[in-house]
């Protein structure tokens, strides 16, 4: 496999350049293989997965924290609730609103699937020594509060 034809475009400096483009990378596999193996989009994982992991949460809730559009996460969750993976309730707090919440067999699919990406994920981080994992991942965080400064 060939890396993007634009991951040098910009240089060696040009590092949120290929964050994004590995980002996609990422996302056009996971897609590929949600489909393939659980006939699910990545909106539908990422709101399965959201709501099993953080708790019931609204479809705003949900589409704020996993960065989905508001079109893409109501269909998400029309099909979750279709396949009887997701349940819907009014909040009793608050009338208009409702809570979404996964089924057992949604949390059963989200088991497996979480499985299933936890492996690809150590198959890809597979060549990385944990030493350089660590000093990766805290790279990141300094990287993502730099983004939030400068945008305050």
């Amino acid at each position: 496999m060939t890396l993007p034809p634009t991951w040098d475009l910009f240089g060696d400096d040009h590092l949120p350049h290929r964050l994004q483009l590995l980002a996609k990378m990422i996302d056009r596999e996971t897609a590929k293989q949600l489909q393939r193996e659980f006939g699910m989009s990545l909106a539908e994982w990422r709101v399965l997965a959201y709501i099993c992991a953080a708790g019931p949460a609204s479809a705003a809730d949900v589409g704020a924290a996993s960065a989905i559009d508001r079109a893409e996460v109501s269909r998400a969750v029309a099909k979750l609730e279709r396949d009887e993976l997701i349940a819907r309730s009014v909040d009793p707090k608050h009338r208009k609103r409702l809570i979404l919440e996964p089924t057992g067999a949604g949390r059963d699919s989200f088991a497996r699937i979480r499985s299933q990406r936890r492996g690809y994920f150590q198959r890809i981080m597979n060549d990385i020594p944990q030493a350089t994992r660590e000093q990766l991942n805290s790279a990141l965080r300094t990287i993502a509060l730099g983004v939030q400064q400068a945008v305050a």
